[in-house]
C-alpha cells in the first residue's frame, strides 16, 4: 500500500467526529501491517482511545477498520494534537 492522505471519521464510545489520518504500510510485505497518523484529532477523543478501548476509523466510501494507539500522542508546532494508531486487518484500499 502505498502512503497516502485521506478524510475519515473517527468513531471512539458514541463519539464520531471526522479528523484527517495519514496511512501507510508500516512493517515489510511478508508481514503486512498498517497505520498512520492523525492529525488534529480532538483531545478528548485521543484520551479515549486507551488501549483496551474500541476505536474505529470510517472511510468515505464506508469500509471502517479497528484501531488502537501507536505511541503517545504529541502535539504540532500549531497545537494541533497528532496520534499515531496501529490498524487491524486487512490494509484499508483508497
Amino acid at each position: 500500500m502505498s502512503p497516502f492522505s485521506l478524510s475519515v471519521v473517527l468513531l471512539v464510545e458514541n463519539e464520531h467526529l471526522p479528523v484527517d489520518a495519514e496511512l501507510g504500510e508500516l512493517t515489510p510485505p511478508e508481514v503486512p501491517q498498517w497505520g498512520g497518523l492523525l492529525r488534529a484529532a480532538p483531545k478528548r477523543l485521543a484520551a479515549a482511545m486507551r488501549p483496551g478501548q474500541e476505536a474505529r476509523l470510517r472511510w468515505p466510501d464506508g469500509q471502517e477498520r479497528s484501531v488502537r494507539l501507536g505511541g503517545q500522542p504529541q502535539t504540532d508546532p500549531e497545537g494541533r494534537l497528532i496520534v499515531a494508531f496501529l490498524g487491524e486487518g486487512p490494509p484499508p484500499a483508497r
